[in-house]
């Protein structure tokens, strides 16, 4: 069977029903498991979706990130817009720099591109705390247990409560993203920033810059961010600006 990412076209009476499922559903507020399985089957068979024993599994949740009981696989949760959990991290130095990741060259999504220090999905079964240190430690290689090494406090800090983005983008299939989002910040020690390890090749690099500039390059536009720090950055700016302001 064919890889789905390499199909050029799909027909677009299969858009029309993708559009129609997601409009149904709403995310999967009015969606049932039975219903969901029976569509994976047969767009699986469209867009030549094996599954594997690694497929990765979305817990579908509500607008607040309370799982609703329904199940789906990760391509399909972005094939119809069913809505799912994510953790961003934005970690600064301990001079009050913004560690920003430089996404890999082969991702399939957004290559090359400035995003949050860490960025995931939660996988079934996570909650936001298990999930955004399983993140960390897939992405940059800094592990729980060693979190006193290199995590200032040893802990990190929620900006705000879970929020929902959606984004969608044209593709064969399409690309429909809706996700609600958990913000996390921190700063990483000295042991930490030497000890960064690529650890998934999810990463190309990391690019150390002044807050101020990253909110500049986020203003005017820059084609070098990727959707998810433009998504998430606003709410890190805000929270930051006013934790700084004397009490």
């Amino acid at each position: 069977m064919s890889n789905p990412h390499h199909r050029e076209t799909i027909p677009s009476s299969w858009l029309q029903e993708l559009d129609s499922l997601e409009a149904r559903w709403q995310g999967g507020d009015k969606a049932t498991q039975s219903e969901i399985d029976a569509e994976i089957l047969r767009w699986r068979e469209r867009l030549g979706h094996e599954a594997t024993a690694n497929e990765e599994w979305f817990d579908i949740v509500n607008p607040l990130g309370e799982p609703l009981g329904l199940l789906a696989p990760r391509w399909f949760a972005h094939l119809t817009g069913l809505r799912h959990r994510g953790v961003d991290v934005l970690f600064t130095t301990p001079q009050g720099l913004l560690v920003l990741q430089i996404r890999a060259h082969n991702k399939p999504e957004w290559p090359e591109r400035l995003d949050t220090t860490v960025g995931g999905h939660l996988k079934a079964g996570q909650d936001w705390v298990s999930g955004v240190f399983a993140e960390i430690q897939e992405e940059i290689g800094l592990a729980l247990d060693d979190r006193h090494r290199w995590l200032a406090e040893t802990r990190l800090i929620p900006v705000g409560g879970p929020f929902e983005l959606y984004g969608r983008y044209a593709g064969a299939p399409p690309f429909r993203n809706r996700q609600v989002n958990q913000l996390y910040t921190g700063t990483l020690t000295a042991w930490g920033l030497t000890h960064l390890r690529f650890a998934d090749g999810e990463l190309g690099g990391i690019l150390l810059v002044t807050p101020v500039e990253a909110h500049r390059l986020i203003q005017r536009g820059d084609d070098r961010i990727a959707p998810g720090l433009l998504g998430v950055f606003p709410k890190w700016w805000q929270f930051t600006r006013a934790s700084s302001r004397p009490k």
